[in-house]
C-alpha cells in the first residue's frame, strides 16, 4: 500500500489523565460513550502515538549510520557497554526505541 503514515494517534476522547491511567484498553472499547479512533495528529492529551516499526527501524538505522558512537552515549547515557569492541548495533537500536519511548 502507497503512502501509509509513519506514526498514528490512537484518540481516546476528552478523558481525564486519571481516566486514562485507571481503564483497561479493552474494557474502554467496550463503553458505548466512547469511542477510540485514530489520526496522524494528536487530538486529545491522552492520545497514544503508535510508529510503524519499519520506518522506525529505517530512522534509528539512518541516525546511527550518521552520528558517531560518541553521539550515541551522548544521547543515550544510561547506554552501558565495555568499549567499542562490544558495540552490537542491534542493541543500539532496542536502547534508541527505548530512549525515543521516554
Amino acid at each position: 500500500m502507497k503512502n501509509l503514515p509513519d506514526k498514528i494517534y490512537l484518540n481516546f476522547g476528552e478523558i481525564t489523565k486519571e481516566e486514562f491511567e485507571e481503564s483497561d484498553y479493552k474494557e474502554f472499547c467496550k463503553i458505548d460513550e466512547y469511542a477510540v479512533t485514530y489520526c496522524e495528529d494528536k487530538v486529545y492529551d491522552c492520545d497514544v502515538e503508535y510508529i510503524r516499526k519499519d520506518a522506525f527501524v529505517e530512522k534509528a538505522c539512518e541516525w546511527l549510520r550518521t552520528h558517531s558512537e560518541v553521539d550515541y552515549f551522548e544521547l543515550i547515557p544510561e547506554a552501558n557497554y565495555c568499549g567499542a569492541g562490544n558495540l552490537n548495533k542491534k542493541k543500539m537500536i532496542e536502547d534508541f526505541e527505548k530512549y525515543l519511548k521516554k
